[in-house]
């Protein structure tokens, strides 16, 4: 949340013409050829106005205005109070910003609520031993090398359908999320990181341990909706007490190393993030959930309604998890439902649909179905699109939500499909005794 003038894709110069549909044609390729040409066409743009935010300019500050790594700066600056043994100071938003100031002088026009829980700033305590710059470009190279440790990981079992690699490096570079979680040095890779860490539990039917993977989705708790409906629906108890456990250790750690009162200021700092939870949102354009499109409706029948999708959209997501379709499908839907119920998502926090679009994909090449394979990847396309151009800052309507929601109608019916063909085939009750007669039952 800042208090000066905001920044957006539209404020960087080298990018403008991403935001203006006139000044470029958007085309859709009619081969794998030209969408491999346009995905690398599209991370190479990304990638070099980027670098140019964060080389141009002297001090932390870009010259283009906004703070380079902004949402950095909040993770810094409570790993510092830290180490420092400052810790009264980590929930008192005005004593937070005054240390804010202290370390990094140009970044008084950015305010951060602490929103985060308090093993967060133990998390990011090593990195104030660095300065602001340094600590961020650390950051920035973590991020961008598990990431791809991540994709390489997710594409490998399914690298027989999705078979052309240097295309998913490509379509991975040029992520619109991805992009933005560097460019804001947040952390939403711990949360894609604990969604792979289960899934590679769950494929070696260790529930219990991929259950304490998904309890580091404490970082963003809102990203566990629909986990605990999945867990209380399907009766995964197995996953439950190893989210429980990891929970409760990260708590333990907590109170071992900064004390009860830390916890008990987090908590009582809860329902402020609650009442105040739209605006940690400054800039609507940049959501990418459910609630983005409900936010339009007044209060009284907005949350009611974000309910009842949100409802349909777990409906859904389980029958996926209970169907004979391939684990890294039902987790793939576990991690989309995730995005699209969180009453809380940022367009870098999308970043976790790297997993399931890399599983949706090679799962639609595999059952060959032309229809659910055009447009799954018409959707794909040009939710990258709507992901760099949100169109919610044009038409107050954010396109992405209803193309992940075509998506998940996609693979529901596609899944749907499958369980149907593997059923056995009723019997007519007509068949050949051994002696080569006719007979009927």
């Amino acid at each position: 949340m800042q208090k000066g003038a905001g920044w957006s894709v539209k404020t960087v110069p080298a990018l403008r013409f991403l935001y203006v549909p006139s000044l470029i044609r958007w085309r859709w390729p009619r081969s794998a050829r030209e969408a491999k040409v346009h995905a690398v066409l599209m991370a190479a743009v990304l990638w070099v106005a980027l670098a140019v935010f964060f080389a141009a300019g002297r001090g932390p500050r870009s010259v283009v205005g906004p703070l380079k790594g902004a949402d950095f700066v909040q993770f810094y600056t409570s790993g510092f109070l830290v180490r420092t043994h400052q810790t009264a100071r980590l929930y008192n938003v005005d004593a937070l910003h005054r240390a804010q100031v202290a370390l990094v002088p140009e970044s008084d026009p950015e305010l951060y609520p602490p929103v985060y829980p308090p093993h967060t700033a133990l998390l990011f305590m090593p990195f104030s031993v660095f300065s602001f710059s340094q600590a961020t470009l650390l950051w920035s190279l973590i991020t961008i090398s598990v990431f791809a440790i991540i994709v390489r990981s997710a594409w490998r079992p399914v690298a027989d359908y999705l078979h052309d690699r240097w295309f998913v490096c490509a379509a991975a570079a040029a992520f619109p999320p991805f992009w933005s979680l560097v460019l804001h040095g947040q952390a939403t890779i711990l949360v894609l990181a604990a969604f792979w860490a289960a899934w590679l539990a769950l494929e070696r039917h260790r529930r219990f341990v991929a259950g304490m993977a998904l309890g580091l989705l404490l970082i963003k708790p809102q990203c566990a909706i629909p986990l605990v409906v999945l867990v209380v629906a399907c009766g995964e108890w197995a996953m439950l007490a190893g989210a429980v456990t990891s929970i409760a250790m990260q708590v333990g750690a907590v109170l071992a190393l900064l004390g009860w009162p830390v916890v008990k200021a987090y908590g009582a700092f809860l329902p402020i993030i609650v009442q105040a939870a739209d605006l940690l949102e400054p800039k609507p354009f940049q959501s990418h959930s459910l609630r983005a499109l409900t936010r339009l409706a007044p209060t009284w029948i907005g949350l009611p309604l974000w309910g009842v999708l949100s409802a349909v959209v777990l409906v859904f997501t389980i029958r996926v998890w209970k169907s004979g379709a391939p684990l890294r499908v039902r987790f793939g839907m576990v991690i989309l439902a995730s995005v699209l119920v969180n009453p809380h998502l940022i367009v870098y926090d999308a970043t976790v649909l790297a997993l399931p679009l890399i599983w949706f994909s090679a799962y639609v090449l595999e059952r060959n179905r032309p229809l659910s394979v055009a447009t799954f990847w018409a959707s794909v396309y040009w939710l990258f699109v709507a992901f760099l151009a949100p169109s919610a800052a044009a038409v107050g309507v954010q396109i992405s939500v209803l193309l992940m929601m075509w998506l998940l109608a996609v693979i529901v019916r596609t899944v749907a499909h499958d369980d149907r063909s593997r059923q056995p085939e009723p019997s007519l009750g007509v068949g050949f005794e051994a002696s080569g007669s006719l007979a009927v039952s």
